[in-house]
């Protein structure tokens, strides 16, 4: 009996279109504009998952029952209602800066959650049984809820987190600007210079696709051999795209389709070395960075000992641009 590759059966991520623009989450499937009910309607059935974190942040008091998405009331329907051992809570939720107060006030309740960008008064912030909340407080819940050991909270957290920074309900998680690697041999070192292209071993669950500029730290070794060169770091190119490749005619492939037959016979020369680096033998992945013209940014260049403690190999390779310009005026910040 022959024996599977596992790596046959993995299964890669396509895009989804929805009128033409990409689906980043889920959420953003069912719709590609702003809707309260199908915002209000994912969090309700986050807070059914997860109901006790809820619960506590919004200040109702007992054991949770039950959940309702848009409960009829006389005077309307309510967004999200939780039944507890102590009571009723309503949660009104408007994504802008509208005040739901009036509305909420129409539905029978204990205790009143106003989930909005709009921000109360001293005297409204004081009303009893009935608590204002931005958005950004629910999505500093959701980045908890994320590390959740519950697989289904986890993703229903994070598909929300997606939808809201989208929409600009809340700020964007940090954001990776730039990374950072090792050059200290001739083959890489030309790649870059010459061919705008970097090289290295594919990581699973790398943040490096969301980096936006690559930033070599050039070692001793290739220092002393190329005049010019200086150690540290001192070069920053745009990332364009990054491609994952196993094999050289894969690579091959990838290069022409991107730049073109004729860029990649006049650089040739530039790739050949690394065609000999065992790792296109052994089909193992690597990633490949697509990168624009490199800028000479740091001179002198930011020095090792200032981004991490000790002079060896990066510890650390994604870095924020407000981290190397600290660095490159002498100051170690958190490291």
């Amino acid at each position: 009996m022959s024996k599977k590759n596992d790596g046959q059966n993995e299964l890669e991520q396509i895009q989804l279109l929805r009128g033409g623009d990409i689906v980043s989450s889920l959420s953003g499937a069912f719709g590609q504009s702003l809707k309260e009910t199908r915002i209000t309607a994912i969090l309700g059935y986050l807070v059914a998952l997860a109901p006790d974190h809820f619960i506590k942040k919004f200040g109702f008091k007992g054991t949770a029952l039950s959940i309702s998405l848009e409960t009829v009331h006389s005077q309307g329907r309510s967004d999200i209602l939780i039944t507890t051992t102590k009571g009723i809570g309503v949660i009104e939720a408007k994504a802008d800066g509208t005040n739901p107060y009036q509305q909420a006030m129409e539905y029978k309740a204990k205790w009143r959650v106003l989930l909005t960008q709009y921000v109360p008064s001293s005297r409204e912030s004081k009303l009893r049984n009935i608590r204002y909340m931005q958005w950004r407080e629910i999505g500093k819940l959701l980045t908890e809820l994320s590390k959740s050991s519950d697989p289904r909270v986890r993703f229903v957290s994070m598909d929300l987190l997606s939808y809201m920074e989208k929409y600009h309900m809340i700020k964007t998680r940090e954001s990776v600007e730039i990374y950072a690697r090792e050059i200290n041999e001739p083959a890489s070192l030309v790649l870059f210079l010459r061919a705008q292209l970097y090289g290295c071993g594919y990581e699973k669950n790398s943040r490096l696709p969301e980096a936006l500029y690559f930033a070599p730290h050039f070692g001793q070794k290739i220092s002393m051999n190329y005049p010019g060169v200086r150690v540290g770091l001192s070069y920053i190119a745009r990332i364009e795209t990054v491609e994952v490749v196993e094999k050289w005619q894969d690579l091959m492939k990838i290069i022409q389709s991107i730049r073109g037959k004729n860029w990649l016979n006049k650089h040739k020369s530039s790739l050949e070395p690394i065609h000999k680096k065992k790792d296109f033998k052994n089909n193992i992945k690597r990633s490949f960075l697509f990168l624009g013209e490199p800028r000479l940014v740091f001179n002198p260049p930011v020095k090792k000992d200032r981004l991490q403690k000790g002079t060896g190999w990066l510890s650390k390779k994604f870095f924020s641009f407000d981290e190397l310009f600290l660095a490159w005026e002498g100051k170690k910040g958190n490291i």
